[in-house]
């Protein structure tokens, strides 16, 4: 049944497991108001459809409750209308007649686009000049997951094209802060101004491990990281140094704003310092926002929290969090 008064977001479901290609994620929706989400960096995305009605696509900041997002409904109503939502708000901020855009049978390929400036715009992939749905956004937020469902007693069938995972922003960060980082020399010790994760002899570092760069915690000049349902010490590492940072309270994959990206998995998904307190002590381990956790190491294993602390190295962060 199709609904013109429901237009709920639904629950955060981080897809973790999808067919991936080079090019393209392919995705199969229930009748669900749960989307099904995978993270975005660039600020266009191609789809292919496949459904009879109420093809949902969500574009948010991060996936907690109070993330900012659109909602664009494809073939909502009965397969007539199609709308964006700014927030689960009524009225919609854009609605448009089209009738007969979706078919069980055939892939509708749509493309939509937002920029800095505040546009958002759905087209056709064969006409994305001239967009069939478009708003301007006054007070236009970040972007950096996309998620698709369908509802209201459709499924579907969708292929994502070109998504990629860490942002050239984050790249040039991690390149940028590269000399917050420094060797460890057995023979000279931890350098005097490594920075302490907890009073009790905690540093923060990281090393390579099966093609990734991996954050950890440092005791006994001995890194040990979280990677593969495991823990791993290292004893070539290097060491964070030279910084004031701090500690914010994250959940879900979430980051602040000023979260020092870290590592890299061996996909190429950026991993940021993360701290949790496990029965008095504090470990350090990995945040990896499309897992949607943080991973520590533990009793020779790799734990998952979902609450952790991020460590940001700016004094006036701000506040909010954003998945990234």
């Amino acid at each position: 049944m199709t609904s013109m008064n429901h237009f709920d977001i639904g629950s955060c479901v981080y897809l973790k497991k999808f067919s991936f290609s080079k090019n393209e994620s392919k995705i199969t929706t229930a009748d669900s108001l749960d989307y099904r989400y995978i993270p975005i960096t660039k600020n266009s995305v191609s789809l292919g459809i496949k459904a009879s009605h109420d093809a949902r696509i969500a574009l948010r900041t991060h996936l907690g409750i109070d993330s900012n997002v659109y909602e664009i409904i494809i073939g909502g109503w009965g397969n007539t209308m199609s709308a964006i939502k700014r927030n689960n708000t009524e009225p919609d901020v854009a609605e448009a007649d089209t009738r007969d855009i979706l078919n069980p049978d055939e892939i509708c390929d749509i493309f939509v686009q937002w920029s800095c400036d505040g546009l958002l715009s759905v087209s056709r992939e064969d006409d994305f000049d001239m967009p069939f749905m478009s708003y301007k956004d006054r007070s236009p937020f970040v972007i950096n997951y996309i998620g698709v469902s369908t509802a209201w007693g459709a499924t579907g069938e969708w292929i994502i094209e070109e998504c990629q995972f860490t942002s050239p922003a984050i790249r040039q960060q991690l390149m940028d802060t590269c000399h917050f980082w420094v060797d460890f020399n057995e023979a000279f010790g931890l350098p005097r101004n490594a920075v302490m994760a907890s009073e009790d002899g905690l540093y923060i570092g990281r090393a390579h491990h099966q093609g990734t760069v991996t954050p950890g915690g440092i005791r006994d000049n001995v890194c040990t990281i979280a990677w593969g349902g495991n823990g791993h010490e290292k004893r070539e590492f290097q060491v964070l140094c030279g910084k004031d940072v701090n500690w914010v309270k994250s959940w879900e994959g979430s980051v602040p704003l000023h979260a020092l990206p870290a590592g890299e998995t061996e996909d190429g998904y950026a991993l940021f310092v993360g701290r949790v307190l496990h029965e008095g002590i504090y470990h350090i381990g990995k945040i990896q926002p499309n897992h949607q956790v943080c991973y520590i190491p533990l009793n020779g294993q790799e734990m998952s929290y979902m609450e952790y602390e991020t460590l940001i190295i700016h004094d006036n962060y701000g506040v909010e969090c954003i998945g990234r």
